[in-house]
């Protein structure tokens, strides 16, 4: 099996008649940690009838390789974002609210 394999939990929630997905935490987890997270959300899903949790294998073919370790690297601030300006000179007060 491959250990570089990623994979999503993905949240289906049934609402008013139409079904929405979430990607739950905004992250991807390797193997082990996604089974694990998934075994514990669905202990706790109160409302199996209308959420239910499934792993989804994230597929890497159309992402660069920049982003998939992302994490690993930190962002690097451009020298326009560095710029301390005072907050109160970025306000146009001719706005009326």
């Amino acid at each position: 099996m491959d250990n570089n394999k990623k994979f999503f939990i993905i949240k289906k929630r049934k609402f008013l008649g139409s079904e929405s997905f979430h990607i739950h935490g905004g992250e991807m987890y390797d193997l082990t940690t996604a089974v694990k997270k998934l075994l514990a959300l669905d202990t706790l899903n109160e409302d199996r009838k209308n959420n239910s949790y499934h792993l989804q294998e994230v597929n890497f073919s159309m992402v660069s390789d920049e982003y998939i370790n992302k994490s690993e690297e930190p962002l690097v601030l451009k020298d326009e974002v560095k710029e301390d300006k005072n907050w109160k000179e970025c306000i146009d007060e001719s706005l009326p609210f």
